[in-house]
């Protein structure tokens, strides 16, 4: 049984304390379990007991996938294509833009939902992570503002996968990048099911901003092939951009992540209560999602160190299989 609250002064850990913490309560709450809960059999047992997800959610799931496809498609061909081809961007870039634009509009409007449901209303989750799983049950009602955070998220990541081998421009990490939407959507539908949609909201949270600078950032570099006064611009946007992208990766994905979502879902959700249910299989979700954020990183570190010591002469995306060169002969690998 859950307790509504426990009297636990809660202060941010440092990166050994977190692994110390987390890793330890993982490993202690697994030698407590019983043989049966280990297996297959085990886990089905708990799903049936603890899951709840109703027909409807499916289905608004699903609708809403399809919806994202159909609409991607329209704004697409009539709206984002032709402004690209009336900016006369390169012939790629032209073909990029759109993916770009479309992803950092969907972004930027999941953002600020997030931004509203953990800063304008009484989920105060930012600020003390801990209280995710106060009062913690199985089954409870999920609040109709992060019911809403969780169809949206859930049905684009079932679009995104589509997208990624059908629509999207491929890339040396895209094979990596649906991994990360499968992890994804089984991290927002078992946080659902199990109802741990109060961490999850905060996850969201902590993920979309470096998507809404990543993407950007594409387009500034995208609109430097336009030439003259554009170049020297865009070029300035896509240096900051690339700073700020950088930054926020490191604070948001590889600092706050850690240290206040999986911090509270790893170790103080074991301080309020022992009976949440797939405890070790959603952390370990959360750990592959951060080895995901640190393989990503590695690819930010790399083009800073290039710009650094001069062997790039300007911000490129090191995942493009292709390089091209505009028309001062500057080679590009941006998206």
């Amino acid at each position: 049984m859950a307790l509504e609250r426990v009297n636990y002064n809660f202060t941010y850990p440092s990166y050994s304390q977190f692994f110390n913490d987390v890793l330890g309560t993982m490993s202690e709450t697994w030698r407590d379990l019983e043989p049966m809960q280990k297996t297959p059999k085990g886990w089905m047992s708990t799903v049936k007991r603890y899951g709840v997800v109703a027909w409807k959610d499916l289905y608004y799931a699903v609708f809403l996938a399809l919806l994202w496809t159909a609409l991607r498609s329209v704004v697409t061909l009539y709206i984002l294509k032709p402004i690209a081809i009336a900016s006369s961007l390169g012939k790629k870039e032209t073909r990029k833009a759109p993916e770009s634009a479309w992803k950092l509009l969907f972004y930027s409007c999941t953002w600020s939902y997030s931004i509203y449901i953990l800063f304008f209303t009484t989920h105060n989750y930012f600020y003390d992570a801990p209280s995710t799983f106060y009062g913690w049950r199985s089954g409870a009602e999920v609040p109709s503002e992060i019911y809403i955070a969780y169809m949206v998220q859930f049905s684009f990541y079932i679009h995104s996968v589509y997208a990624t081998l059908f629509v999207d421009v491929w890339r040396k990490d895209s094979v990596v990048m649906l991994a990360h939407h499968f992890v994804t959507m089984l991290l927002i539908g078992f946080s659902y099911i199990f109802r741990f949609t109060n961490v999850g909201v905060l996850i969201l949270f902590l993920h979309d901003i470096t998507d809404i600078l990543l993407e950007g950032t594409k387009l500034a570099v995208y609109y430097k092939t336009k030439g003259g006064w554009w170049y020297a611009v865009c070029d300035t946007i896509s240096t900051i951009g690339f700073i700020l992208f950088g930054v926020a990766w490191y604070v948001f994905r590889l600092y706050w992540y850690p240290l206040k979502a999986m911090y509270a879902a790893g170790y103080v959700s074991q301080m309020v209560t022992r009976d949440i249910a797939f405890y070790h299989f959603f952390n370990g979700l959360l750990w592959i999602l951060l080895a995901m954020n640190v393989y990503w990183f590695m690819f930010i570190v790399n083009m800073a160190y290039k710009v650094l010591t001069g062997k790039a002469n300007e911000v490129d995306d090191t995942r493009e299989y292709e390089a091209f060169s505009d028309e001062n002969g500057k080679t590009k690998k941006m998206e």
